[in-house]
């Protein structure tokens, strides 16, 4: 592990690096494995409370692996290659949005077709001035993958995600920052900093809460109200149970800043 990809951990935050430089970061087989493999090793540390993926280079990650792609073409299984590749992306489109830990997109350069839903994906996107976003799919005659078909649709209008999808057009960060996906346009030379500025603020912060908040937001999307409220009402009865809470709860009697841990 570590040929397509890096894992730094400072102290209580994960760095997952994209460092394929030949490729711009594509993300091909091997590349998705590895970014599983320090996803499911993270989930388990609970010293770690936050991640940041970043790429290197002028990429943040440059999509599917054109080469790759090819080369199933020529030796006739396009179809098998495609499957094989699918899984494990579509394991981490899952995984990502369903993770336990805030997740931070640091996005250092050109974000194409799953590269750019890679970073929809995360919770939070900080993206430098020069950053850029494509929906190329239908460039290659395919639909909008990586859960393209869910991120676009479900934060733009009809009519904006089929612009997106059907053009294939780029947008600059400004542009995405204005669609509502971006969370902070930063220089270029500040965009490490201030992630990891974001980064500490997340892990000082109540995990347990914020692992349960991407939850009922993401089950709030296809669950009826009364049934979704329930779930909230019971969800909020364990949260009060947790040692953060009591620390919450004193830090405010006390006119403290809470002091959370985790738990």
């Amino acid at each position: 592990m570590g040929n397509k990809t890096q894992l730094i951990v400072n102290d209580n935050i994960a760095i997952i690096k994209l460092v394929d430089l030949d490729n711009l970061n594509a993300l091909g087989k091997e590349t998705a494995k590895e970014i599983l493999s320090h996803l499911d090793r993270i989930e388990t540390d609970t010293d770690i409370r936050c991640i940041i993926i970043t790429g290197t280079g002028n990429a943040f990650s440059a999509g599917g692996n054109i080469k790759e792609f090819k080369e199933s073409i020529d030796n006739g299984i396009p179809g098998e290659v495609m499957d094989d590749l699918l899984k494990d992306l579509y394991k981490i489109a899952k995984v990502l949005r369903l993770y336990p830990k805030p997740v931070i997109a640091a996005v250092n350069g050109w974000a194409v077709g799953a590269g750019m839903n890679l970073a929809l994906s995360c919770d939070f996107i900080i993206a430098t001035e020069n950053a850029r976003f494509r929906q190329s799919f239908c460039k290659l005659a395919l639909i909008p993958g990586f859960a393209g078909t869910i991120l676009l649709s479900r934060q733009l209008t009809w009519q904006q995600a089929v612009e997106m999808a059907f053009f294939g057009d780029t947008y600059s960060a400004e542009e995405m920052k204005n669609l509502g996906f971006i969370n902070r346009i930063v220089p270029k030379e500040k965009l490490d900093e201030i992630s990891m500025v974001w980064a500490k603020k997340f892990a000082a912060g109540p995990t347990l809460t914020y692992a349960r908040t991407k939850k009922l937001f993401f089950d709030a999307l296809s669950t009826p109200l009364e049934e979704h409220l329930e779930k909230e009402r019971q969800m909020q009865i364990q949260s009060a149970l947790t040692e953060d809470y009591k620390r919450g709860v004193f830090a405010i009697v006390e006119k403290k800043e809470p002091e959370f841990i985790g738990k």
